[in-house]
């Protein structure tokens, strides 16, 4: 079977982590015998540098894992106007295509990542070339209903079939009848799955890129609340990851006086990732919302429980038998249900954690992902 994926994000620019899991998800296919898959990646640039654009290669293909990426850059004028944005995307894409076909086969299925501007972009793609897409859409879809974005959802659900990465997501199309289906982000387990080392101290981690909604701040708060209240206490958090609001959280790491606590390491790849969780005991995620929640699978598969504020794409996976809940933007619980969690850190058994990591496996989601493409294909 051949698939195209059609991703909106890819990692590039400064923000390297931004739709890594749409590479990890090609990789996943790759290595299955009766998939061939292939991706086409539309660069938007950003106008601030229009010389910069002048001059740089416009098409590039990247040997990846198993897979070759086709890359087509382009300006994006988004911000001047967004309807003629969309259709040059639209068009910049259908080039793109026409090109690729030119030395691989026509793809059974179209698999877009994220409504706008991909999924759109590859339903018209679909429709003028009789090929059937999917698009599995990451964030909210609600705000698609009204809007600049309503004549071309429109478009999209009568003539593409939608699945989400939660089941939260799901549930908000459902209420706008339309149906979907959950296909999760898939997750490189097995990486992190390394023999499982006794750890004494409390020894946080997270994992995260330093942006805006993640409140790393409110970790290290949280920490300092433990460390006040349990003055014999061994401490660290260690936060991986890097991010525009780094030099703001080292700021505030400092203004809490807990630069001797905490530290920064950086953006690790999986492997260096995988050897620091084996050397940490609880994941913290203290996001305003998430969609799914990555890190918190990798930890699982590390064999550490997680707690994490109820921002959503956790909470579909978190309960009492292998981490917590707390409310977002609330220090003092967060800070409680760490200790909690750390008091009692011998009754988490690692496979059952490790179970749960399974589920987002890379056999288990390309196993649906195929599921989908076969029935679509009848």
């Amino acid at each position: 079977m051949n698939i195209l994926v059609i991703p909106s994000w890819y990692p590039s620019g400064k923000d390297k982590l931004m739709g890594i899991y749409h590479k990890e998800f090609c990789e996943a296919l790759a290595k299955r015998d009766d998939i061939n898959v292939n991706m086409l990646y539309i660069d938007r640039q950003r106008l601030s540098a229009p010389l910069k654009y002048l001059f740089m290669k416009k098409d590039i293909i990247v040997e990846e894992k198993g897979y070759k990426t086709y890359i087509k850059k382009m300006l994006d004028v988004r911000k001047i106007n967004f309807d003629i944005q969309l259709q040059r995307y639209v068009k910049t894409l259908d080039k793109l295509y026409n090109e690729y076909l030119k030395n691989n086969p026509k793809p059974d299925v179209i698999h877009a990542q994220v409504m706008f501007p991909a999924g759109y972009a590859a339903t018209k793609l679909g429709v003028k070339y009789n090929i059937p897409v999917l698009i599995t859409e990451h964030a909210h879809a609600k705000r698609f209903f009204e809007g600049r974005y309503k004549k071309y959802s429109d478009f999209i659900y009568q003539n593409a079939k939608i699945t989400t990465v939660s089941k939260f997501l799901a549930k908000e199309l459902e209420e706008k009848n339309i149906k979907a289906t959950v296909l999760p982000n898939l997750v490189n387990v097995e990486i992190f799955m390394k023999t499982r080392k006794k750890i004494k101290e409390l020894k946080l981690v997270t994992l995260v890129a330093l942006r805006e909604g993640k409140n790393i701040d409110d970790v290290i708060a949280a920490l300092k609340i433990i460390i006040n209240k349990n003055k014999k206490i061994k401490a660290q958090l260690t936060i991986i990851g890097d991010g525009f609001l780094e030099d703001y959280y080292k700021k505030r790491c400092t203004e809490l006086d807990m630069d001797d606590y905490v530290e920064f390491v950086g953006r690790k790849n999986k492997d260096e990732a995988a050897d620091i969780l084996n050397n940490h005991n609880i994941m913290v995620i203290a996001s305003d919302f998430e969609t799914f929640g990555i890190p918190g699978i990798e930890a699982f598969a590390s064999g550490m429980p997680v707690v994490s504020t109820k921002c959503l794409g956790p909470e579909e996976y978190i309960d009492k038998s292998c981490g917590a809940l707390v409310k977002v933007k609330d220090i003092e619980a967060l800070a409680n249900a760490i200790l909690e969690v750390y008091n009692n850190i011998d009754k988490y058994d690692v496979e059952h954690l490790r179970s749960i990591a399974n589920k987002y496996s890379g056999k288990c989601v390309t196993d649906k992902a195929i599921k989908i493409y076969k029935e679509m294909l009848k």
